[in-house]
């Protein structure tokens, strides 16, 4: 009610407390909330200055000019300003050290070893958006027919438009680069969240601690690509959805891969949630898969592009069983021959691909299967790196992984079940309810969840769960929940799930 009387009291507690910068910092919340932004900035300096590597402080200063960035063009529309290189110039400049200070944010949270602070990430792609935005408005290309073709030539080539040159001079280098780190940004975030999502229920919250809580990171992570693809496609986009694919052949690789981000298929977790959605999610599927060339193994594709057109076959297998654009489990095996032999270079997604789609079938022969253990456990090794490495030291119980596909009883691409298919089964419960199934074991003997997957044998010695089947190295398989495993030495039956750790072992029974 008086904020002028609350920033006099962090002051004095500022002064009073040794001038303790976590003062300093909430000074500076204050004062944004309020649209003092000058004074903002100087209290988030004053923190971060004292507390130059601690990405929360950054990330507070990164909000700062966040906010002014947001009040600049909150003024430019209401007072009708024209959208001119110099009208601009301010805002641009103040949404360009945003995300200095987010990136800045990004690189002390990775340092940070026990703590995940993804603010960053999230608030770069945030303000990323809303400044293509604002240059995509502008005079000098929102006026005229190309204008789209235009902007895209501005931020992605060396060319400036004449009317930018002079009043724009500082910032062309780094406009030039947003599209990438952009990326690199939107990567992570579906990387972090390929490995983290809630088990059950809603979506969790991005931490409290976090200024700005971003809700469900799974919706936002879906609109936000499909936004990114959007501002950098638009045209192209346009003339796609309408045409189809006479449109596509006349398209450079970056156009289509920007098409294909901004119809949700940018990153594996933006391709997976198409699974929450049975009607539209199998068109926009389609429409990605018609963009990448028509003979793959004979491309020359990007891991990302192999990760990306593997999980979207398998998002529309899921989908639509019966769909003839679904390439054969074979073909999709032999394109995963482009990745890199050296497992070290492949990303986890490309290794938790790998796992899925080797893994052997009960009409393989003896050898092919030892030859699918192989490969299947040398990525599981490699992903187990890449695990404790995105974990650092913090308590697992704070991060728990997440298990996206099951072992079903189907063969072909039909065997992976994905777990939103269980949530049609429990849909009348409650959250609790949910979660209490799962976690007693009940929900796995509902019979609709019992005949989707198929049950492997395998045996446990010293509390350590091993796989039935691989004859050159032991397989072990990590208990999904560990107080199931029993204490004695036993033959034992289990359900396996798919994790970006490797697989896991769920309703673990003893062998009668």
């Amino acid at each position: 009610k008086s904020p002028n009387r609350a920033i006099e009291l962090l002051k004095e507690a500022f002064d009073c407390f040794h001038q303790d910068p976590f003062f300093a910092q909430q000074l500076a919340r204050l004062l944004y909330t309020y649209e003092k932004f000058e004074e903002a900035r100087h209290w988030a300096e004053t923190a971060a200055r004292q507390l130059p590597n601690n990405s929360y402080i950054l990330d507070t200063k990164g909000q700062v000019y966040r906010k002014w960035f947001q009040a600049k063009c909150k003024a430019i529309e209401n007072d009708n300003i024209p959208k001119t290189a110099e009208n601009t110039a301010n805002a641009v400049e103040i949404a360009l050290k945003a995300l200095e200070c987010f990136q800045e944010c990004e690189r002390a949270a990775d340092a940070e070893m026990e703590d995940v602070n993804s603010s960053g990430f999230f608030s770069e792609v945030e303000i990323g958006c809303s400044l293509l935005k604002l240059i995509s408005s502008l005079q000098v290309f929102a006026d005229r027919t190309n204008g789209h073709s235009e902007c895209m030539k501005y931020l992605l080539t060396d060319y400036i438009p004449e009317e930018l040159e002079s009043s724009w001079e500082p910032f062309h280098g780094r406009l030039k680069k947003i599209h990438k780190t952009m990326q690199d940004a939107l990567e992570w975030i579906s990387e972090d969240l390929s490995y983290f999502q809630t088990d059950i229920g809603d979506e969790e919250e991005i931490p409290e601690s976090q200024e700005e809580k971003i809700s469900h990171p799974l919706m936002w992570l879906a609109k936000k690509s499909s936004e990114y693809g959007k501002y950098f496609s638009e045209a192209d986009s346009a003339a796609f959805l309408k045409q189809g694919q006479s449109v596509s052949t006349n398209l450079t690789p970056f156009q289509k891969r920007m098409i294909i981000y901004h119809l949700g298929g940018g990153n594996i977790i933006s391709i997976l949630s198409k699974l929450a959605d049975q009607k539209d999610g199998v068109r926009r599927l389609e429409s990605i898969l018609t963009l990448y060339p028509s003979n793959p193994l004979k491309a020359k594709f990007t891991q990302r592009d192999i990760v990306n057109y593997i999980a979207a076959h398998i998002s529309l297998n899921c989908l639509s069983p019966q769909t003839k654009n679904v390439d054969s489990l074979l073909n999709l095996q032999t394109l995963c021959r482009q990745l890199p032999s050296d497992k070290k270079k492949c990303l986890p997604s490309a290794l938790f691909l790998l796992i899925l789609l080797f893994w052997p079938e009960d009409h393989d022969t003896e050898q092919e299967k030892e030859s699918k253990y192989e490969t299947v456990q040398s990525a599981v090794e490699h992903l187990e790196k890449d695990y404790w490495t995105k974990m650092k030291d913090i308590p697992q119980r704070r991060r728990r992984i997440y298990t996206h596909f099951f072992l079903g009883n189907g063969i072909g691409l039909d065997k992976y079940v994905h777990k939103r298919k269980f949530d049609k089964i429990t849909k009348g419960f409650s959250v609790s309810e949910k979660r209490l199934k799962w976690f007693s074991g009940e929900a796995w003997k509902m019979t609709e969840i019992a005949t989707m997957l198929k049950r492997v044998s395998g045996w446990t010695e010293d509390r350590v769960v091993y796989l039935e089947g691989p004859q050159k190295k032991k397989f072990n398989i990590r208990p999904l929940f560990v107080p199931s495993v029993p204490h004695s030495n036993e033959n034992i039956t289990f359900y396996l799930g798919f994790t970006f750790r490797g697989p896991v072992a769920c309703n673990i029974l003893v062998k009668k």
